[in-house]
């Protein structure tokens, strides 16, 4: 199959299987915010919050966040599919394995089918991939990293690495700290100098995306895509 094909065979099976109830964001300067996809004054292209980070942090946040669905959470009655869906995949039962599955279509369908633009933005292909951690699971069991797996493109061991709990980690989930995430010196190799995309399921705040974004700058990243699958 060419690239086309299997860009066009993705869209196919991702429209099948999540197109009813998952919503792509949109990024609209004076509608929502360039950076999270919140609500923004006619105005302004990013929200108050991401200004804040910006204003603290500058280059140091990530290069681009690409947000690949909206998740209806809120619903007068029940729980709409898509909230359950993100939170499900991580549950350790087989009966959920469906949410799992979709959720690793969309990370390969939205890094296969948008490499292209990412190319174009940032010069090049992701070079390196890891994910946001928690304290709980820090490591490469934690149900983010599976997500990661699933990213196109790089599938070696050599090309992934995984950030440990820094200090200042928990003190505030809703604020940036450079503190709250290390790169361990095993990977430094993987970080400096290279296009890092970063993995995490939701975006509250972003303060942990970015905080994890912070943390690949400052140990030698050049830029870094943060790849968020549920706004």
């Amino acid at each position: 199959m060419t690239h086309e094909d299997i860009r066009a065979d993705l869209r196919r099976q991702l429209t099948r299987r999540v197109g009813g109830f998952f919503h792509n964001t949109r990024k609209l300067p004076g509608v929502t915010c360039v950076v999270c996809a919140g609500p923004v004054s006619s105005n302004e292209v990013v929200c108050s919050r991401c200004a804040r980070h910006r204003a603290e942090f500058g280059d140091r946040l990530a290069d681009r966040v690409l947000l690949l669905t909206y998740v209806r959470g809120h619903q007068p009655r029940k729980q709409h599919q898509s909230a359950h869906t993100v939170r499900a995949y991580k549950w350790p039962w087989s009966s959920v394995e469906r949410c799992l599955n979709d959720l690793r279509l969309m990370v390969l369908a939205a890094t296969r089918i948008h490499a292209r633009c990412v190319v174009e933005a940032a010069g090049r292909i992701w070079d390196s991939v890891t994910f946001v951690p928690s304290r709980n699971r820090p490591i490469a069991k934690h149900p983010v990293a599976e997500l990661a797996r699933h990213v196109a493109f790089h599938d070696q061991d050599e090309d992934r690495l995984t950030l440990e709990i820094g200090p200042g980690f928990g003190d505030s989930e809703r604020v940036v700290r450079a503190d709250q995430f290390v790169v361990p010196d095993r990977y430094r190799e993987r970080v400096t100098g290279r296009h890092v995309l970063l993995v995490d399921d939701t975006w509250t705040s972003g303060a942990k995306m970015q905080s994890a974004a912070v943390a690949l700058s400052d140990a030698g990243a050049e830029q870094v895509t943060a790849l968020c699958v549920a706004r």
